[in-house]
């Protein structure tokens, strides 16, 4: 699933870190950052201000139930 254009990103790092397992983002260059990490919360607040890189970014939850507690934050790919 991909993130939603404007979302608020505090709401949704503290939503992540609701997550039972780990979240991570992996952006179209394959770099993997871990939602949970407060480093990879930096990056992603920083990415959220160049929209560009998150085009072709995903969420992944290693969960599946995990992906309930971020629907509102998330879409699925079309």
């Amino acid at each position: 699933m991909k993130i939603k254009e404007s979302i608020d990103v505090v709401a949704f790092v503290e939503a992540a870190k609701q997550c039972g397992g780990a979240v991570f983002l992996q952006t179209a260059e394959g770099d993997i950052t871990n939602l949970k990490s407060l480093l990879s919360q930096y990056v992603l607040m920083a990415m959220m201000y160049n929209p560009e890189l998150l085009t072709n970014a995903q969420v992944i939850c290693i969960q599946e139930e995990d992906y309930q507690k971020l629907e509102e934050f998330l879409v699925p790919w079309e």
